[in-house]
């Protein structure tokens, strides 16, 4: 498993009183924590562990950490700042009242591309990277009457 964030990255969406109140233990798990829900997400799309990835998917990460920490310790999702972590939050993981939101679960329909290097280069997964499609046999469609129209079976 990768970690998309760490805890140094927490400072830039949660205030620095907030994270006082939390322990540095605290704080790495919630990171932790986070990368795994990302995983969740991103193993549908992509071979992991993931080897590289940018700055948003360590942005969206963080915001599932600050959400998780906050959760544990305790606040007020409808006040004040509060709610910017609510809505951080559901901006990555989505909100449950409206189907097809999220940042990681645009990723895992392929909406979204995030910068990322998987274990498997594009093309050498099977399957995580190209669509494909398979058919049985045909059925005896292989000759036609006078007016073009298959004919099964010979007949």
């Amino acid at each position: 498993m990768s970690q998309y964030c760490d805890p140094t990255d927490l400072p830039k969406y949660l205030p620095q009183t907030a994270l006082d109140t939390t322990t540095a233990p605290q704080q790495l798990q919630a990171c932790i924590d986070a990368s795994e829900i990302a995983d969740s997400y991103m193993r549908g799309r992509y071979t992991l562990p993931l080897l590289a990835w940018g700055a948003d998917v360590r942005m969206y990460t963080a915001f599932v950490a600050c959400y998780l920490l906050m959760a544990g310790r305790g606040f007020n999702s409808a006040a004040g700042s509060d709610r910017l972590i609510s809505e951080r939050y559901y901006q990555a993981i989505g909100n449950p009242s409206v189907p097809g939101t999220g940042w990681f679960p645009g990723i895992q329909r392929q909406a979204i591309h995030p910068d990322v290097t998987p274990s498997l280069a594009v093309g050498q997964d099977p399957g995580h990277d190209i669509p494909s499609v398979t058919s049985n046999q045909p059925r005896g469609w292989a000759q036609f009457n006078r007016r073009g129209r298959p004919v099964v079976g010979g007949f």
